[in-house]
């Protein structure tokens, strides 16, 4: 019974082990970067709206005053907003930019292994060379691979963040 639940980890780590000590940091990186997105859907879903409300609440509140103290209460309201919508974006971007960075550097540091086999046992030897181009081929990949799916989840949540404060600026600035 044991084998079965086994199993799908058995063949992660064979990929681990094929891919070469890149595939782990990558792997380290897809966990960091999917948690930030699932904040970021989190922020969307619960704390926007409270925000929102806040922000609402807070105008509406000062609705006798000066319009230029007015003005500058709905800019703030704003501002809090748009920092927090935008908070960790730059980090997933950058961690969206540097999968296929640590792809490439996998696909070098493969080839490298691949050379030193080709300097000990020749250039013939194709088994001897294959764990080194598997090395050299599985980093790239899976660093593309996480780089596609978290750029298209970013643009995702990005859109819906941005449409949603946008309305919200909309409607801060209506009352």
């Amino acid at each position: 019974m044991f084998y079965y639940l086994a199993l799908p980890f058995t063949s992660l780590f064979d990929f681990f082990d094929r891919g070469g000590p890149v595939i782990i940091v990558l792997f380290v990186l897809a966990i960091v970067m999917t948690t930030l997105l699932i904040e970021r859907l989190f922020f969307y879903i619960s704390e926007l709206k409270d925000l929102s409300d806040i922000s609402y609440k807070e105008v509406s509140s000062y609705k006798d005053v000066n319009a230029w103290i007015l003005n500058k209460i709905k800019s703030k309201n704003i501002s809090v907003i748009n920092v927090a919508a935008n908070r960790n974006l730059l980090l997933i971007q950058g961690l969206i930019a540097l999968c296929p960075l640590l792809g490439l550097l996998g696909t070098v540091t493969g080839m490298i292994e691949v050379f030193d086999i080709m300097a000990i046992t020749g250039t013939g030897n194709a088994r001897a060379m294959a764990s080194g181009i598997a090395k050299a081929t599985l980093p790239t990949m899976t660093g593309l691979f996480i780089s596609i799916v978290g750029l298209f989840l970013l643009t995702a949540i990005k859109s819906t963040i941005d449409k949603a404060t946008l309305d919200i600026k909309y409607g801060i600035e209506q009352i």
